[in-house]
């Protein structure tokens, strides 16, 4: 079989496969992310031609303890469509996600096409047109240990995400001295920083914008960007609730229905 073919096949597995119906690990059978993100695009082809739309990106391990957690020493990335979105505020039912974990971000909003070449931090910061305080829900599709190779090809569990309301950039707005609390069950569980987030959301995007260019590909105006979780991923339950606020900009919630 040639690579081609190959990567097409374990694409096709992971395509087909989610949490209820995982599949075994990959990044033995591929070699390192280059082909991971080869495996991600040809499914994010097929799920365009398919009618999806895609209308942004997620980038996780945005710290040195996941990167070090998952073997790798930079952040990875995936796509977001339109149908993975849930309505601030409401339930999510059961079964929906399989093994979901809840991600607490903030989420920011293009306001023009970025080009390929190297931008300077306030060139990425004038495209930025508005932010979120948002939820990520990640749900992979892999038995076993996995790793950051096997995330890429999976195109990094993307799974859902909640926008709370959207609040306009300027470029006095200081993201990276903002920060979050995560409530789980009414009870305040954890306080993180968007420093946590490569130092900056800037940094965030400023990175994805490199790393889709070297892929031939570039950030569209209105397309939206998660930027890492600025406090620890918690498991969700049935009948969980959580709600996450960054103090003067906003909050957003979910629950998740009991079974």
């Amino acid at each position: 079989m040639d690579e081609e073919s190959h990567l097409r096949k374990i694409a096709k597995k992971l395509r087909n496969a989610n949490g209820f119906s995982p599949v075994p690990i990959i990044h033995e059978k591929i070699n390192g992310p280059e082909d991971a993100y080869n495996i991600q695009k040809i499914n994010r082809t097929i799920w365009a031609t398919e009618g999806r739309k895609e209308i942004g990106f997620k980038v996780a391990f945005t710290t040195e303890d996941a990167q070090k957690t998952f073997g790798t020493n930079e952040p990875v990335y995936g796509s977001l469509f339109a149908d993975m979105a849930i309505e601030n505020n409401t339930q999510i039912q059961a079964s929906k996600f399989a093994h979901p974990k809840l991600e607490g971000e903030i989420v920011l909003e293009l306001a023009k096409d970025l080009p390929k070449k190297q931008l300077s931090k306030k060139e990425i910061s004038s495209a930025i047109s508005a932010f979120y305080v948002a939820l990520e829900i990640p749900d992979g599709s892999f038995l076993g240990n996995f790793n950051a190779i096997d995330m890429i090809a999976d195109n990094a569990a993307a799974a859902g995400y909640v926008l709370g309301k959207r609040k306009l950039f300027n470029q006095e707005t200081d993201l990276a001295s903002l920060s979050m609390q995560m409530q789980k069950n009414s009870k305040l569980v954890s306080t993180g920083y968007a420093s946590n987030c490569m130092g900056n959301p800037l940094n965030v995007l400023s990175w994805l914008q490199a790393a889709l260019a070297k892929r031939e590909e570039t950030l569209k105006a209105g397309q939206i960007i998660y930027c890492g979780s600025l406090v620890p991923i918690i498991q969700a339950q049935p009948g969980d609730s959580f709600h996450a606020e960054i103090y003067g900009v906003g909050s957003v919630s979910c629950n998740f229905a009991s079974i």
